[in-house]
């Protein structure tokens, strides 16, 4: 009925005044009824034919009549008909080529006992066997699209110190509509997150997966160390494949870029911090590169067109503008016992000469300590007691500086300057305790703001504090990214300072997780 109205809604919109008469409906009422019976297998005059499928969905309907899962609101939703079998009860293209997707999860860094893919069944399979594989392959796609939209773990199960809030979607929904125009498996393939930084990963995941065990580097510089260096960068592509020796001053230089792409000083030298690095195994390094692909996941798909990204373990920030970072800084992060937090939040103002208000831990740990022996301390460190809480004044020495960004969070984590710009110098920059101190907090602040320079500096020499709210608020995401994708389609690698990486292969990939702890400890 729904097509013969709409057929004669059409006749009506489309045809001139003169033609719409009795003849013209009752044309539109024939034509209508030819379409709905040969929809339903009918010619007029024959007996209904009932495709094999129809068997099927009557299965589907027994079986998951009345349940709640998102599997069995799916099939109600479309009246029970196969999503996976055509009308013969033989997989459709769709089906193909979203088994495939499901079989490639691992290329994905997903886990493939997650989503048990069932085998197709056979044509000769009772009607019971094939509504189980429809509702097989429909759960595991299901869980495949939910993993893929949103991580296969969440952060705040495996971390107590981890809020990044899940963006609403209904994946379900995208699933039914594209069961109904069968493109689950485009739709599947679009959950991907569309970022050059994910595809990089994902590239170098099969890349280090396929690797052969690389030869083990010994510190020092004699000849054999040389020749074991020599051939771990060329495993790595990071030296042209040659059994000659190559010079020492380009053996030099390729030790020298991946000193600098691993975070280290690029002193050329065979420190023993630099082979520590260079002898984790390709293996590790993969499972590394799975961690930060699930971590990518957590993000939302579209960061804005402006942002803060901070990198934990690389200690680093970019300010990035339409997809391109204007800013980068070198910041100080939280000390391994004192770690910043995986977050995604908004900055909401700029608050210029801050006042600190000293968190109780840091008062019972460290202030009152001092305080017992030196009864001037809070004096002495421009410090007072109000209502129970210590609060540093602004100045010189405030542990603050001479800026911060307010970015409300459950952890009570900021951007900041700090009066200790030494720490900057260092390749170890986990000294804080959480929160973010950065190098370039004045520049930041005059980007986000519109501050101009010479305004913000006649701010802070007057020394009063001083709240700029922003115009537009702007999304901060505090990260962990060990595995860094380079321009040239490399990877640069960052050490699990706080064991996250540890953490989340344990729970993921827990075959994969002794690799990692013997090759990192």
């Amino acid at each position: 009925m729904l097509l013969l109205l709409e057929s004669e809604k059409k006749l009506r919109l489309n045809s001139k005044p003169a033609l719409m008469g009795a003849y013209g409906l009752a044309a539109a009422m024939f034509v209508a009824i030819v379409v709905l019976l040969s929809q339903s297998g009918r010619q007029p005059g024959t007996q209904t034919r009932v495709h094999p499928a129809d068997h099927v969905a009557a299965q589907l309907q027994t079986g998951l009549k009345d349940r709640n899962t998102k599997t069995a609101l799916l099939y109600q939703a479309r009246n029970y008909v196969p999503i996976w079998l055509d009308a013969d009860d033989r997989l459709t293209a769709d089906a193909r080529d979203t088994m495939a997707i499901l079989a490639a999860a691992g290329e994905e860094a997903l886990p493939m006992d997650r989503y048990h893919l069932p085998a197709p069944p056979a044509p000769n399979a009772g009607d019971e066997a094939k509504a189980q594989f429809e509702t097989l392959m429909t759960s595991a796609v299901l869980n495949y699209a939910a993993d893929m939209r949103w991580g296969a773990m969440q952060p705040e199960k495996l971390f107590d110190d981890a809020n990044m809030p899940r963006e609403q979607d209904d994946v379900a929904g995208r699933i039914l509509a594209a069961a109904q125009s069968g493109t689950v498996a485009a739709t599947l393939r679009a959950l991907e997150p569309q970022v050059r930084d994910y595809a990089v990963l994902k590239a170098a995941l099969k890349q280090y997966r396929a690797a052969k065990p690389w030869p083990m580097v010994t510190a020092g510089s004699s000849p054999d160390n040389l020749r074991q260096l020599q051939a771990r960068l060329q495993a790595e592509g990071r030296l042209p494949a040659s059994a000659a020796p190559v010079s020492a001053a380009a053996l030099r230089s390729a030790l020298q870029a991946y000193q600098t792409d691993s975070g280290l000083t690029a002193d050329g030298k065979l420190t023993e911090r630099t082979v520590a690095m260079l002898n984790i195994p390709a293996a590790a390094r993969a499972s590394q590169i799975a961690a930060n692909m699930e971590r990518w996941r957590w993000l939302p798909r579209d960061l804005g067109q402006r942002y803060i990204m901070v990198n934990v373990p690389d200690a680093s920030l970019a300010l990035v503008e339409s997809g391109t970072p204007t800013l980068l800084s070198r910041v100080v992060v939280g000390a391994p016992d004192k770690p910043t937090p995986i977050l995604a939040t908004n900055a909401i103002a700029v608050t210029v000469n801050p006042a600190w208000h000293v968190p109780k831990s840091i008062v019972q740990k460290e202030i009152q300590p001092k305080l017992d022996s030196n009864p001037n301390y809070l004096e002495e460190k421009n410090m007072i007691s109000r209502d129970g809480d210590i609060i540093q004044q602004p100045g010189p020495d405030n542990a603050l500086g001479t800026a911060k960004f307010e970015m409300p969070n459950v952890f009570d984590v900021y951007l900041h300057d700090t009066p200790s710009k030494h720490a900057f110098l260092s390749d170890d920059r986990a000294l804080s305790h959480g929160c973010v101190r950065v190098e370039q907090i004045h520049q930041l602040v005059e980007k986000v703001t519109g501050i101009e320079h010479g305004k913000l500096e006649e701010l802070i020499a007057a020394g009063q504090t001083v709240r700029e709210p922003l115009d537009q608020t702007i999304p901060v995401y505090i990260q962990y990214w060990t595995a860094i994708p380079r321009e040239n389609g490399g990877i640069a690698f960052r050490q699990d300072v706080y064991g996250r990486d540890e953490r989340m292969i344990s729970a993921m990939f827990p075959q994969e997780h002794s690799v990692v702890l013997a090759s990192t400890h």
